[in-house]
């Protein structure tokens, strides 16, 4: 390739490819058929800045990966006065039979695809936004930690034929106070346990303390007005109603509804070759999380809404309950978009 070596004059634009790593990054800068540097050095902004500032530009077009570093180097980037973008891995092109994967190639690959136009980036939240769903996303890994502690209890009594009938869901204190009063044989084994039952218990009050910050955020002013137009739907609390505020980009971001269902992955997948036209499963793009509570949603919503009730039970006859089902959470989420646009509250039957 041709290298740049004239660095006197101003270029109209460079394009820099970042393929980032905990310890070193690899950076690719080019103009349109010249690569100017490509190399690794240290990963942080203190050893990119120089190297950006030893090109001059008029514009600065950057470009890494989303994933593990999240938006830090965005915002210093945009701060700084680049034009960054961060592409998701899954839409990167890629080529057929090429088997070489290098930190180089990678960050070359990503400069060239970017000067070319051939990528799509992701929704970047602002910073208080991410702070928001945070709070939200701490909330739900909390509650994942306990429904683990509880499979180890539950494993732990199978595993020396200790039967307790234990509730589904939340367990109750009483069956927690069962939990507590059994004892072993074993002094070694019955302290062991203790910790399980202790690990359980702080995470009850971990989650407990994490659902009244929730609260809190859901009463501020950027959240209370819509969250309000939301809960009008039957079956929408605080919780899912803020995750959908909070995971989702602002609704005025998409012109039409059908981006909206793709961006959560509520499309179905085609494969479509000529006079064939087959639909798949939904493409389940998006957060997992987000679709699953829009699914319970909607089962919630089916037993109150008798017009949600006659699109189930029409699409559940010619499909079966599954697709009926995603099929009424897909009209849901367009129903919450219209009502955040229109700010007007649900109406039943309005969807039938």
């Amino acid at each position: 390739m041709e290298r740049y070596r004239d660095c006197s004059a101003i270029a109209e634009a460079i394009w820099v490819g970042i393929d980032l790593h905990r310890v070193r990054w690899h950076v690719t800068v080019r103009l349109e058929a010249v690569e100017l540097f490509s190399g690794s050095i240290p990963g942080c902004w203190e050893s990119l800045r120089p190297l950006l500032e030893r090109h001059p530009s008029k514009r600065v077009y950057v470009v890494y990966e989303a994933g593990y570093f999240g938006f830090w180097l965005y915002d210093v980037l945009t701060h700084w006065g680049a034009i960054c973008t961060v592409t998701p891995p899954s839409l990167l092109p890629q080529e057929a039979g090429n088997r070489v994967k290098t930190d180089r190639r990678d960050s070359r690959k990503l400069a060239f695809l970017l000067m070319k136009g051939l990528l799509k980036g992701v929704w970047v939240p602002s910073p208080e936004q991410r702070i928001h769903r945070d709070v939200l996303r701490r909330r739900q890994k909390l509650v994942q930690d306990r429904v683990r502690v509880q499979s180890r209890i539950k494993a732990q009594l199978q595993l020396y034929g200790i039967h307790v009938e234990a509730p589904s869901g939340l367990w109750s204190q009483r069956y927690f106070r069962t939990l507590s009063s059994l004892r072993w044989t074993d002094q070694w084994q019955h302290q062991s346990f203790q910790r399980l039952l202790e690990q359980y218990s702080f995470l009850c009050q971990q989650i407990k303390e994490q659902t009244h910050l929730v609260h809190q955020l859901a009463a501020s002013p950027m959240y209370a007005q819509n969250l309000k137009l939301l809960r009008s739907l039957q079956g929408v609390g605080i919780l899912s109603g803020l995750e959908f505020l909070v995971e989702l980009p602002p609704m005025t971001q998409f012109c039409r509804s059908q981006q909206l269902a793709a961006y959560v992955g509520l499309t179905p997948a085609q494969y479509s070759s000529g006079e064939h036209v087959r639909m798949g499963r939904i493409t389940g793009a998006g957060r997992n999380h987000l679709r699953a509570t829009l699914i319970e949603l909607a089962w919630r919503v089916v037993a109150k809404d008798p017009g949600m009730w006659s699109v189930y039970e029409r699409i559940k006859h010619r499909a079966g309950t599954k697709r009926a089902i995603v099929a009424v959470a897909r009209r849901l989420l367009l129903c919450m978009r219209r009502m955040i646009l229109d700010q007007q509250p649900y109406v039943m039957h309005q969807a039938a």
